[in-house]
């Protein structure tokens, strides 16, 4: 029974430190994978970064925040590829956003613009200045208006 104990005692100190181990930790611009930095380069100013995060996730899947002086967030996989970007009160650059949701935002919801996009894996989702949430397919096809 003891040996159960000290056991089950070790897994989850064990547990305990991987965690620790696993958070968000700050990192330089430099650090960001190169596609990262390239995105932002083209897109953003590397000099409005103020904050550069990396968090592990159970010592294997990376990912990235960069967070800008505006309040802006764009969030990065471990490959570099944007998975979310959170502009607060500004637009998301235009040539980022698939073309079929950009022409569907601009015909359905004329005087918006895309504010938050997050890539999932089976759909996209698009914040608009008018607080409406919508859902697309990863092809860009409308799905619904999401409460």
């Amino acid at each position: 029974m003891n040996k159960v104990i000290i056991v089950l005692v070790t897994v989850i100190l064990v547990a305990m430190v991987i965690q620790v181990k696993a958070a968000d930790k700050i990192i330089t611009f430099a650090d960001l994978p190169e596609k990262a930095q390239a995105f932002v380069k083209k897109h953003f100013s590397p000099k409005d970064v103020v904050l550069v995060k990396k968090d592990t996730k159970f010592l294997i899947s990376k990912e990235y925040e960069v967070k800008f002086n505006s309040g802006t967030k764009v969030e990065f996989d471990s490959d570099g590829e944007w998975k979310k970007i959170d502009m607060k009160n500004d637009r998301v650059p235009v040539e980022v956003v698939p073309v079929k949701i950009m022409e569907y935002v601009q015909r359905s919801f004329p005087n918006t613009f895309v504010k938050e996009i997050k890539k999932h894996r089976n759909k996209i989702e698009v914040e608009i200045s008018n607080g409406l949430e919508l859902e697309f397919t990863k092809e860009g096809d409308f799905r619904r208006i999401d409460d």
